[in-house]
């Protein structure tokens, strides 16, 4: 499957996003950071997989409306699918999939489906899907955790990865059963801590089966002492029967006395009326209502009082009232004045504006004319005007045929005087740069140079030679002592040499037996290989240094040379300022100027005659045009002009000479129409003063104004205003009267009102009087006293009720009422105190012995039930049966393990025989492209769950001794080699690929950019989406489709350029900023390319100083630079290149243990935009 078109209708910020004729094999997509890289990312994945709950909390609603999603065409099995996705149904809609083919719109998802190859959401994130956050990730981890999970990756990967399910069966299995461990018996296994409980168990059943033989024996001796505490009970009982009632007795002796007393008094309220219990307040709410309705009845009067006031001080003209058809027939007629006021003045204004244009038209001729009088103009007429015409024409045509002459003759001047500038600008810029005028001297001068650029080039190539055959006498004079390695092995042949001699002088016999003697003559023949081998080495290492120096010399003699030469040219050389091949230039550009300039002075010669023709025509023409000007002004003077009057204003003046008279007779019609509206305009205004007058509403002007006399006057009301009066007179008039026909019906609703508060006064009066007679009263107070005596009466029995509650609360079930009236009688009232002690005594005896009875009792009954209640054997044998039981699943659980391991194991090893090999070859030369033959192979070994990878020296490293870069890379190729395997199983996606080049330097970069794009060219789709430009302009170097994404308002961003820095012509230290090289410290800079050996780090040569100041260590430089991003992450090193030489800087690589977090899932993650580090 591929992708070739995108449409996004509206997802995030994007709205309407086209995206056409992907490229099927290598598409990079560029834009900054926020730029919506992540959003077209999410977008695809919910067209394929639906619109998940987290990306509609994220991206739906679209921020820039349009339909929430959008289609996707892809190309499946070379049938072109458009795939669309809406989701507009609710909250919780994913999105109806529609699919348009050729054929026509296809119902379900099925081609989708199929178009994925089945594959869901979760296997296409973790394999076809690469990004910086895993990159980031594996940074973080430590070397084993980072080489366990690249381990991993081969090992299969779907959903999970089935090196991490082994690895679980396996710890369930140890924790199921593993060996004891002495030393902490707390992390044994589950079967044995199982079988350690269920022999503890049996030991405690056999000693609780011996403890259940006494019960027998105390329920006998329990019985006969139940029947001694029975017989005493009841004798207790008896006694406090008794106690209790004479208690009771001595008790009520109070309350009884009062309840005598209270009957007594009870006694003298017989017979009076009674009363109900709410008469008093029945009595309050009426007197409170008669003074509610008296209130309200006095309000409402002083109302009415108040409208009758009010209807007075209206004032109501009747007058007004009878004519008011007459106003509103005025009313109706106040549009039609206004209109009459503005025809007027309109009419006056345009009457006065023609006067005026006429009068002023009249002067402007005038003046035109030069007449002094304007009066003048009646006296001429227009065919005196039209017989100057022809002579206007004649002397036209005179002033065209000057006008041409001099255009004629100026033309000629300037072409004149550009060939002059032309030779003039020759011979001043060889005067500027110090340049001979003659053309001999010039050719001399070019010649002088050109031989002191070549002594020049001769002597910077020397030099050179010179520096390069330094580099290689330093080298030579550091080989002139053997290595350290290869002394210290040569060192270690020679002492093994010596001791094999040794033991066999020493032993002759043993330890090395029979042959001892080629052993220790090997040993000899070894230690003296390695000093003829060192002498060697030293010899040929003098020899190649002897050779140098020769080479030097004489490299130094040429030098000399060329400078004496260089010299001697200077010398005949004029000194000026700046290179020679400046001048060079200069010298030669003024040689062809000079050979140029030999015809341009015939030119010059030629163009003077020409000139001299051309100012002799001009004078003729001025002379022709003299004579013209001379007969027009004659006749001027007899037609009583001005001689000075110009010809095309006297025909501007015959045009507007026509146009008087129509100004004369416009103006009079205005006059005419103004006076007709005037008698109109004064009818009404007549009509209008005599109703004013009737109606008694004359409008007096307050304004005054002072008059010719300077005398003040009223300033005349206008009709206008006097009718607006007269309107607004009768409005109030009306709203008088409606508000006076209103105020007394207010009026009549009151007075009614009245009379009901009257009425109802009166009726509650009546009641009270009823209420009086009821109860045998003359007056209210009197009705109040026998209130007042009834409420006596009944807190009386209230008390006499309370005090017989209260006794018989205390007498409760002891005994009869009547047992304690003769207990309380008067004559038996005295003695019960001495009773009831005497009763007391005897009970406490009678209590002490039941006592002494219970304590056995339950003593021996306590004992009982703790025989009876003791559960223990039976939750023994409980915990017994459940303990063998959870020992026959924990064995069973053990065994479903074991055989779910063996199959796993099985399919591991059918994987790692069968398909890793397959992987891991596509790995290896993935990273071999990746790392430019560094690391040729990644293979595993058969019996260790371990990953290594072979360099190109043979050694195979572990994953934890790779640095970080290298690390990525390997991630890089495993993720691919997977999807090619994917590809092979016939499962061909897209891959997508987040910024995961962005840690890469530039030459690693380049790399792997040409691997994606072979990639690419091999059947896969890869979609790469960057915010870095330098990454974007380097796949466009490659010529692969590069897509720059819009920004959200849809214009496109600026094309950026690169600016390559140019080399520097002269040589200079190199300088690290800004940590100095001096100091012993780290400094984190991008890896460079080719990388280092991860397990060797090598030192700084020292360099010998000499005489002459030092010089840095070169070597050739490639062909082309390479460009070197500025990585906002790093440490910035800027480096300043020697013309056809670099300066190679050997740095300490140090790098930080990361303490890796909690592990998350490998590759369950969600794309986000990367943002860029700020820079430090």
């Amino acid at each position: 499957m591929k992708i070739t078109d995108i449409r996004i209708d509206g997802f995030g910020v994007w709205n309407d996003l086209r995206l056409e004729r992907l490229s099927p094999n290598l598409t990079a997509f560029y834009g900054a950071n926020e730029a919506g890289k992540t959003t077209l990312m999410q977008f695809s994945r919910a067209v394929l997989y639906g619109m998940s709950a987290e990306r509609r909390s994220r991206y739906l609603p679209p921020v820039n409306g349009g339909k929430p999603g959008g289609t996707l065409s892809i190309l499946s099995d070379g049938d072109q699918l458009h795939v669309s996705r809406i989701a507009d149904r609710g909250p919780d809609d994913v999105g109806l999939v529609s699919i348009r083919t050729k054929d026509g719109p296809a119902t379900g998802d099925r081609m989708l489906r199929e178009a994925l190859s089945e594959i869901d959401e979760s296997t296409f994130n973790n394999i076809f899907a690469i990004g910086l956050s895993e990159i980031q990730q594996l940074g973080t981890l430590s070397d084993t955790k980072a080489a366990n999970w690249l381990y991993r990756l081969t090992s299969g990967l779907d959903r999970v990865s089935l090196y991490d399910v082994i690895q679980g069966i396996r710890q369930t299995r140890s924790d199921l059963l593993s060996a004891p461990n002495p030393e902490n018996s707390q992390q044994e296994s589950r079967i044995l801590q199982l079988m350690n409980r269920r022999e503890v168990l049996r030991g405690e059943i056999k000693q609780l089966v011996q403890r259940n033989r006494q019960w027998s024996q105390l329920e006998i001796r329990i019985q006969e002492l139940d029947e001694q505490v029975a017989l005493q009970e009841e004798r207790v009982r008896e006694c406090e029967q008794q106690s209790r009632v004479l208690e009771c007795a001595v008790g009520l002796k109070p309350n009884w006395r009062k309840r005598a007393k209270i009957s007594t008094q009870l006694q003298q309220y017989d017979g009076n009326i009674q009363l109900p219990e709410d008469a008093i307040a029945r009595l309050d709410e009426l007197q409170r209502k008669v003074e509610q309705h008296q209130r309200d009845a006095d309000v409402l009067s002083g109302q009415r009082q108040q409208l009758k006031e009010e209807s007075q001080r209206l004032g109501i003209n009747e007058r007004l009232m009878k004519n008011c058809c007459r106003i509103d027939a005025l009313g109706e007629q106040r549009d039609w004045l206004q209109s009459l006021d503005r025809q007027i003045e309109d009419l006056e204004a345009e009457a006065g504006q023609f006067e005026q244009m006429l009068e002023s038209e009249q002067e402007r001729l005038g003046h035109a004319l030069g007449l002094a009088d304007s009066e003048h103009l009646q006296v001429i007429s227009k065919a005196d005007l039209e017989g100057l015409q022809p002579q206007i024409k004649d002397l036209r045509a005179a002033q065209k045929q000057v006008e041409q002459a001099q255009v004629a003759f100026d033309a000629q001047i300037e072409y004149e005087r550009s060939i002059k500038v032309k030779i003039e600008t020759s011979v001043v810029g060889g005067e500027h740069h110090g340049l001979p005028m003659d053309v001999r001297e010039t050719s001399d001068l070019v010649a002088r140079l050109r031989s002191r650029l070549k002594v020049e080039k001769r002597l910077e190539q020397t030099q050179s030679h010179e520096l390069e055959l330094e580099q290689q006498s330093h080298e030579l004079l550091d080989e002139q002592i053997m290595p350290l390695a290869t002394f210290n092995w040569t060192l270690a042949a020679v002492v093994v040499g010596a001791l094999l001699v040794g033991v066999w002088l020493w032993w002759p016999g043993a330890p090395l037996g029979s042959a001892g003697p080629l052993i220790a003559l090997g040993g000899l023949a070894t230690g003296i290989f390695c000093f003829l081998f060192k002498a060697f080495i030293e010899n040929s290492a003098a020899d190649k240094l002897d050779a140098c120096q020769h080479q030097m010399d004489v490299v130094a003699r040429q030098i000399k040379e060329a400078e004496s030469e260089k010299e001697k040219l200077d010398v005949e050389l004029p000194m000026t300022d700046g290179s020679v091949h400046i001048r060079l230039q200069a010298a030669e550009r003024h040689l062809a100027e000079l050979e140029n300039m030999l015809p341009v002075e015939a030119e010059r010669k030629q163009a003077s005659h020409e000139t001299m023709s051309a100012e002799s025509n001009l004078k003729q023409a001025q002379a022709a045009y003299g004579k013209g000007l001379a007969r027009w002004r004659t006749k001027l003077v007899g037609l009583g002009f001005s001689e000075k009057l110009d010809p095309e204003r006297l025909l501007s003046v015959t045009e507007r000479y026509g146009a008087l008279g129509d100004l004369e007779n416009r103006a009079k019609l205005r006059r005419e129409d103004a006076v007709a509206r005037q008698r109109e305009h004064a009818t009404i205004t007549r009509r209008i003063e005599d109703l004013a007058g009737e109606v008694g509403c004359l409008l007096e002007s307050e304004e005054t104004e002072i008059g010719e006399d300077g005398e003040e006057y009223e300033v005349e009301v206008s009709a206008f205003e006097q009718l607006e009066h007269l309107l607004s007179e009768r409005r109030r008039q009306m709203d008088d009267v409606e508000r006076r026909d209103g105020l007394f019906e207010r009026a009549k609703e009151m007075k009614v009102e009245e009379g009901k508060h009257r009425r109802a006064i009166v009726g509650i009066r009546r009641r009270c009087d009823a209420l009086f007679q009821a109860a045998n009263c003359d007056d209210e107070a009197a009705y109040r006293r026998l209130a007042e005596e009834q409420h006596k009466q009944q807190q009386l029995r209230e008390q006499r009720k309370s005090i017989t509650r209260e006794i018989a609360a205390a007498i409760g079930q002891r005994a009869p009422e009547e047992t304690f009236a003769g207990l309380l009688s008067p004559e038996n009232i005295g003695g019960l105190e001495e009773r009831w002690e005497t009763l007391s005594t005897e009970m406490e005896s009678e209590r002490g012995e039941l006592t002494s009875l219970a304590g056995e009792r339950g003593a021996l009954r306590q004992e009982q039930k703790s025989l009876a209640q003791n559960r223990l054997l039976a939750e023994r044998q409980l915990d017994l049966s459940i303990t063998e039981q959870q020992l026959v699943d924990a064995r069973k659980a053990w065994r479903e393990h074991a055989t779910v391991n063996r199959v796993l194991e099985r399919i591991r090893s059918e994987y790692e025989a069968h398909r890793q090999p397959e992987t891991l070859a596509e790995a290896s030369r993935t990273m071999s492209r990746l790392t430019g033959g560094e690391y040729q192979r990644v293979w595993t070994p058969l019996a260790n769950d371990i990953l290594l990878v072979e360099n190109s020296a043979g050694e195979s490293l572990l994953v934890e001794h790779l640095s970080r870069g290298t690390r990525e890379q390997l991630f890089l190729s495993v993720r691919l080699a997977i999807v090619t395997t994917f590809a092979k199983r016939g499962i061909k996606l897209p891959l997508v690929l987040d910024d995961v080049l962005v840690n890469f330097d530039a030459i690693r970069a380049k790399r792997a950019a040409e691997a994606l794009g072979d990639f690419a060219a091999g059947g896969h789709q890869v979609l790469l989406f960057t915010c870095h430009e330098h990454m974007w302009q380097m796949f466009q170097e490659l010529d692969v489709d590069c897509r720059r994404l819009p920004s959200r308002a849809g214009a496109a961003l600026p094309e950026s350029k690169v600016v390559q820095k140019p080399v520097v012509q002269e040589p200079v230290e190199v300088e690290v900023e800004p940590v100095e090289v001096a100091e012993e410290s780290v400094v984190e800079v991008a890896e460079p390319a080719p990388e280092p050996q991860p397990t060797k780090i090598s030192k700084p040569k020292k360099k010998r100083a000499k005489a002459k100041p030092p010089q840095p260590e070169a070597e050739p430089l490639p062909p082309a630079p390479v460009e070197f991003y500025d990585y906002p992450f790093v440490e910035k090193i800027e480096q300043e290149v020697v013309a056809e030489a670099v300066t190679e800087m050997v740095y300490h690589w140090e790098k930080e243990d990361l303490q890796a977090g909690p592990e998350t899932g490998a590759f369950g993650k969600s794309y986000r935009d990367h943002l860029e580090p700020k820079r430090a």
